[in-house]
């Protein structure tokens, strides 16, 4: 596998900036086909589509590890799956899965600062093109035919405003696009009929145990109050219409009955949203990630030299981590 994107010298600088300056909300790096979050090919059940189904895999991927990779390719929690393909029974495992995937950087996080001797942005968005790659080969043949993904780029730190902003952004690509997308049924149908229409993009944010604590934190709204008026408007129906799935992750250096209370008390925090199935948590299910898996725990080993670290990453992220001397001080 190529150990760099297949994209000009200065491209993502210039979409880095772009962003950077308030010029674009939102920018694509990549997309694994241009009518991305479309599927591939205008097909008869599309005009059907009435929800757009978009899981969105925010990190800071500095850099990415075996859990990002088994999050990004988990499957969505039932609820999710609701309003996908109206009146068409589910004939695949690809109709299953989310209809796209986004991996998104935001170049503004609210607790991670850049910091001496981590990967550049420009460095984990080519991390994050690999790690794209590496979804696709880990699932079977006819899914990965079916790939949907996208990575991008945003400056805002917060979930609430990701959301708002990756609405409008998605929102006027689909009204560029989704003409296109019709062209081919016009003859036979109507451009005023009522089974063409826009689908609505469902966002459906893929985070960690200690993202979902900070997103439930009210130093991150001014109060409690407030934190729950914007969660409220993020989860509802009528608002965002957004929904979290969370993997379950002991978080390091934690004894176990500690693990415990933290997750009981951010659930008691998100009982209401966890009883509307608005917010899930999953288990990774497979024996090839450990559950502390983390990004820090890839940095720390490999500072140390402790080669250890490469059984927590995918092949193409640690030839990348040795190709550019990633961590090493």
């Amino acid at each position: 596998m190529n150990a760099k994107p297949l994209w000009p010298p200065g491209h993502t600088l210039k979409l880095l900036q772009k962003v950077q300056r308030h010029e674009s909300l939102v920018e694509l790096v990549y997309t694994s086909h241009e009518r991305w979050p479309f599927p591939r090919l205008p097909t008869h059940p599309q005009r059907r589509l009435d929800t757009i189904r978009i899981s969105i895999l925010d990190s800071s991927f500095n850099p990415p590890t075996c859990a990002h990779l088994a999050l990004a390719n988990s499957r969505p929690p039932r609820y999710t799956v609701k309003s996908g393909f109206t009146g068409l029974p589910l004939a695949s495992a690809a109709e299953l899965d989310y209809d796209a995937k986004l991996l998104l950087l935001s170049v503004r996080n609210a607790d991670k600062a850049l910091k001496s001797g981590d990967a550049t942005h420009e460095q984990r968005l080519e991390m994050m093109y690999l790690l794209s790659k590496d979804m696709s080969a880990s699932v079977s043949k006819s899914e990965s035919a079916h790939a949907n993904v996208a990575i991008a780029i945003v400056d805002e730190p917060t979930f609430v405003g990701k959301a708002v902003l990756l609405r409008q952004f998605l929102h006027a690509r689909s009204l560029g696009m989704y003409p296109s997308a019709t062209a081919l049924d016009r003859m036979a149908i109507s451009p005023a009929s009522d089974e063409i229409s826009i689908p609505n993009p469902r966002l459906v944010f893929l985070l960690g145990f200690d993202t979902l604590i900070r997103l439930l934190s009210p130093r991150y709204y001014g109060s409690e109050v407030a934190m729950m008026d914007a969660l409220r408007l993020f989860f509802s129906p009528a608002g965002d219409d957004c929904y979290v799935v969370c993997a379950r992750r002991k978080l390091v250096e934690m004894e176990h009955t500690v693990q415990e209370e933290v997750e009981a008390k951010t659930l008691s925090v998100a009982k209401e949203f966890v009883e509307s199935e608005r917010v899930a948590l999953i288990s990774l299910g497979t024996d090839s990630v450990d559950e502390q898996t983390s990004s820090s725990q890839v940095r720390t080993k490999v500072t140390l030299k402790d080669e250890t670290w490469r059984r927590l990453v995918t092949p193409s992220i640690a030839n990348y981590i040795i190709q550019n001397n990633l961590y090493a001080s």
